[in-house]
């Protein structure tokens, strides 16, 4: 799961892909380790994502089915799916009219 942080030193942000493993007894959970296998920036992730989702996007996607899309295959916490598909709709030429549905913005033929 990618969780979000901000650089200390510089400010940006970065998403680190946190890998937790919990033993379950009879009664409660226990957490036996936590692990950080990589850590990207945001940008590094938007085109990670953009790169694999490019088939699963179409005109019209509601930005709540994108969310999920993002979380199933990505592991990105949901808090911080907004930020992501803020991302992705700049870098997929996306606009929100309504704030529900994502369309392509297609250029006008000249005048």
């Amino acid at each position: 799961m990618y969780i979000k942080s901000k650089c200390p030193i510089c400010g940006s942000n970065n998403y680190h892909n946190v890998q937790v493993r919990i033993e379950e007894t009879r009664k409660n959970l226990s957490l036996k380790d936590v692990s950080v296998t990589d850590t990207v920036t945001d940008e590094e992730l938007a085109r990670e994502i953009l790169c694999g989702l490019k088939p699963q996007v179409y005109d019209g996607i509601t930005i709540k089915e994108l969310c999920r899309v993002i979380k199933k295959y990505y592991g990105v916490a949901a808090a911080y799916c907004c930020d992501l598909v803020t991302r992705l709709k700049i870098e997929m030429n996306m606009y929100c009219p309504d704030r529900r549905h994502l369309y392509y913005v297609y250029p006008s033929p000249p005048q």
